[in-house]
């Protein structure tokens, strides 16, 4: 069976990140390949020089954005309505901080070829008001959750383990054109970007048997 190589550059504050993998996931399955998906991530740290202490969602959604808090609770439920829409659980209850640390143990993940298993667990907790990534202690439990070693989590926490790597897959994003997450490439040809639709997935997917 044939398999299907899908590069996606994210971060876990972005909740397009969160809908658009689920997209992606759900367009593939219905273009029918016959064959399977092998999902790449790559980390896309949107802003590295952000605060390390946590804030409301609403709150930064006002620093970035401008507008009021009550603007940014209904854009929030508008992504919420997208997110159940593809069966996602998504609440407004969600502190956000600097993601570099969980984006460190993303390419720890990456080492042991858990990166796709691992992410979707913790965006989904995350997301979900299950899971605060920001502490170290959950994000550590997550991680052993999803199969790594907590000696290894503890280890790249501590330290600067995979800060160039987050560096580097930042880099080639920027250098492709992204701007956004999710950025993803399609068996290294086509290329899908922000808030594309489950159809635009499928017909990406059903193209490259035409393509040459």
């Amino acid at each position: 069976m044939r398999t299907v190589r899908a590069d996606m550059w994210t971060d876990l504050g972005c909740p397009w990140g969160y809908v658009g993998r689920r997209r992606l996931e759900l367009g593939f399955e219905q273009a029918n390949l016959n064959a399977t998906l092998d999902l790449r991530l790559h980390a896309f740290e949107l802003d590295p020089g952000s605060r390390t202490t946590t804030i409301s969602i609403p709150e930064i959604f006002v620093k970035k954005h401008g507008g009021t808090i009550d603007d940014a609770i209904a854009a929030e439920r508008r992504v919420a309505g997208l997110a159940n829409d593809v069966g996602l659980p998504f609440t407004t209850d969600r502190l956000a901080s600097n993601t570099h640390d969980v984006l460190r143990v993303l390419q720890l993940a990456k080492t042991h070829g858990l990166e796709a298993s691992w992410f979707a667990q913790l965006q989904q907790g995350y997301f979900g008001g299950t899971i605060n990534p920001f502490d170290p202690a959950e994000l550590t439990r997550s991680a052993v959750a999803g199969g790594m070693d907590a000696d290894d989590v503890s280890d790249v926490l501590s330290g600067n383990r995979f800060k160039a790597e987050v560096a580097r897959d930042r880099e080639e994003a920027l250098d492709r054109g992204a701007t956004g997450v999710p950025y993803i490439v399609i068996d290294n040809r086509v290329v899908l970007a922000g808030g594309a639709t489950v159809t635009d997935y499928a017909r990406a997917f059903t193209s490259l048997t035409t393509q040459v």
